[in-house]
C-alpha cells in the first residue's frame, strides 16, 4: 500500500500541463489573428487514426484586433468526449454556447482551415463579466508554469485584466 501511494505521488506531476508563460505582446506576435468572439456550437471528431479526439467550436467573430477574420471561424482543441470515449487535457478550457472570449489564434497544421489557440490556454481569454469594460482572464486550473531563467515550476495563474487594457496591448503589439 505504501509503495502504491509513493508511486502515485511521483506520477501526479506528470498529469499536469506545463507551459512557459507568454506575455500578451508575445501571444499577439505569435498569432495570425486576435479576435473577440462568441461560441456558437461545438462538436467532437476523431483524428484519422482514431487515436485522438478533437473538440471543434464555431465562433461568431464580433471584432478583430489583429488580422482580418471571417464572420465565422472554427477553433480546434485537443480532447473531448466522443461516444463512450473521453480524452482530457489539463489546461484546455472548452466553451459553452454563447460564451464570449478573446482568442489569440493561428492556423493549425492539418486542421482543414481551422484555427488553434496560441500557447494552449494562454491565448484563450474568457470574458468574465458584463458591462462596458468587462474583466477577461486566461487562468485555468491544472497547469504549471516553467520559468526558464530559474528552471523552477510554479502554478500558472494566467492574467486577469480589463478588456480595454487587453485590446490596447494587442493593438500596440500588432503594430510593432
Amino acid at each position: 500500500m505504501r509503495r502504491a501511494l509513493i508511486l502515485l505521488l511521483l506520477c501526479a506531476p506528470l498529469l499536469a500541463t506545463t507551459v512557459v508563460p507568454m506575455s500578451i505582446e508575445r501571444l499577439t506576435r505569435a498569432s495570425t489573428h486576435v479576435v473577440v468572439g462568441q461560441a456558437a456550437d461545438s462538436w467532437t471528431e476523431w483524428n484519422a487514426d482514431r487515436t485522438l479526439i478533437y473538440t471543434v467550436t464555431r465562433f461568431r467573430v464580433q471584432r478583430a484586433l489583429k488580422g482580418e477574420a471571417a464572420e465565422t471561424i472554427f477553433v480546434q482543441q485537443l480532447g473531448g468526449t466522443n461516444g463512450a470515449y473521453q480524452q482530457k487535457v489539463a489546461g484546455v478550457r472548452y466553451w459553452e454556447e454563447g460564451e464570449r472570449s478573446v482568442l489569440f489564434i493561428r492556423p493549425g497544421e492539418g486542421t482543414q482551415g481551422r484555427y488553434v489557440i496560441t500557447g494552449l490556454m494562454q491565448g484563450n481569454f474568457a470574458v468574465k463579466s458584463t458591462g462596458a469594460d468587462p474583466d477577461v482572464t486566461n487562468g485555468v486550473p491544472g497547469v504549471e508554469a516553467f520559468d526558464p531563467q530559474t528552471r523552477q515550476l510554479g502554478v500558472y495563474r494566467g492574467s486577469t485584466l480589463r478588456l480595454s487594457e487587453l485590446e490596447a496591448r494587442v493593438r500596440r503589439a500588432a503594430t510593432e
